[in-house]
């Protein structure tokens, strides 16, 4: 998915839109939510709890992940900073009393290892749900057993911090990840609820089939260790495998983006599912930059390079055309274009009825993306 800033309230769209359903989620933890947790644990954490430990770690792991990406990538180029509201003025601790909306746009261009690459975090607080949001989530409550129904009014925070990595190298993928949550207090009594969202995803340009799998077999044992069988929400590698193939996908061409990951969405916000998410986003870095150790140093002719640009092609089109986060960005009034837009990749191609050379890795990469297939067999 196209990264999103929410600086135009896009990932709450992203959160309230009719996004690819886990029907089988749990339903979300629904306590008072004056309630005090003395820290987080199963016993005590209300959603709130859940919402501020998080936004904390958030603004953290991208200070972390900035750092990391710039040594990897070895350039005099540093990532810029883009603040706004409770972010603004080179302020990046929470905002105290924690009222203020906010966000920073980080973003690297021209760089050795990232041609281009953008991460940014966002804080919405205290928003108010329109009619139409309202009732987007409450269609997606239809599904679940949880007692607080979402309501036209009623207050909403969200949090995001996403990261898109377009490489110079076209022997190293695209990295795509997010993780967000999205929180409904009731404006007619004290009772709170929120939800989990994210992923990770490559973008290869050129199969290289040990990466890939490695790649996915890391998720796969992440996901596992947080979501044996029978969990009590019903959630799997397996099922957040194929919600991420289903999502990247460009049903004109009849091909998926990239050779996908795993996404999730409405996972009820608890203590344990907070883990789940945090190490998502930790483990970021780790599953990307040793294949940028590997790869990024590989020589690539311009016919290679061309090939990445028209896949690049590919993955701005899916942004524009088929993102629900980026479409309701650009139609609200008054868009951060530049912020919607970010994530968008450097140079692209277009050309007329390209078609890959028969026995060619162009061509082995574009099979898979028609029929995307199980890499950690």
């Amino acid at each position: 998915m196209f990264l999103v800033t929410l600086q135009s309230v896009v990932a709450v769209c992203f959160f309230a839109a009719t996004v690819t359903k886990v029907d089988a989620f749990a339903a979300p933890q629904v306590v008072p939510a004056s309630k005090v947790g003395g820290s987080i644990n199963e016993s005590s954490a209300t959603p709130q709890d859940i919402f501020e430990e998080f936004t904390k770690f958030l603004i953290d792991h991208q200070t972390d992940m900035i750092s990391k990406i710039e040594q990897a990538d070895g350039s005099e180029n540093a990532f810029s900073r883009d603040g706004w509201g409770a972010f603004a003025n080179d302020n990046d601790s929470i905002d105290a009393q924690q009222t203020k909306s906010g966000g920073i746009t980080r973003v690297i261009q021209g760089g050795n290892v990232v041609e281009k690459g953008a991460c940014s975090l966002t804080v919405i607080r205290n928003g108010v749900l329109s009619a139409d949001r309202a009732a987007t989530i409450q269609g997606r409550q239809q599904q679940q057993e949880g007692d607080l129904v979402v309501q036209e009014g009623d207050i909403y925070s969200a949090a995001a911090l996403s990261v898109v990595l377009h490489t110079r190298n076209p022997f190293v993928p695209t990295f795509r990840s997010d993780v967000r949550i999205f929180l409904v207090k009731s404006a007619s009594d004290d009772v709170a609820v929120a939800w989990f969202g994210g992923g990770s995803d490559l973008t290869p340009y050129y199969l290289i089939d040990e990466d890939i799998s490695k790649f996915h077999k890391d998720l796969k044992q992440m996901c596992d260790s947080h979501f044996p069988e029978n969990n009590e929400y019903n959630l799997s590698h397996q099922k957040m495998k194929q919600l991420c193939d289903e999502y990247f996908y460009l049903p004109a061409r009849s091909e998926h983006r990239g050779t996908g990951g795993i996404f999730f969405d409405d996972l009820p916000a608890t203590p344990a599912t907070l883990t789940f998410v945090q190490d998502v986003a930790t483990g970021w870095m780790p599953s990307w930059l040793p294949i940028v150790e590997k790869n990024g140093c590989k020589e690539f002719t311009e016919e290679q390079k061309h090939w990445q640009c028209l896949r690049r092609g590919r993955y701005l089109e899916f942004n524009l055309l088929y993102d629900r986060g980026v479409k309701f960005g650009l139609a609200n009034a008054n868009p951060r274009v530049e912020g919607v837009m970010v994530s968008a990749p450097p140079k692209i191609s277009f050309d007329y009825n390209h078609v890959p050379v028969e026995g060619s890795e162009e061509e082995r990469l574009l099979k898979i993306l028609k029929e995307p297939k199980d890499w950690t067999v």
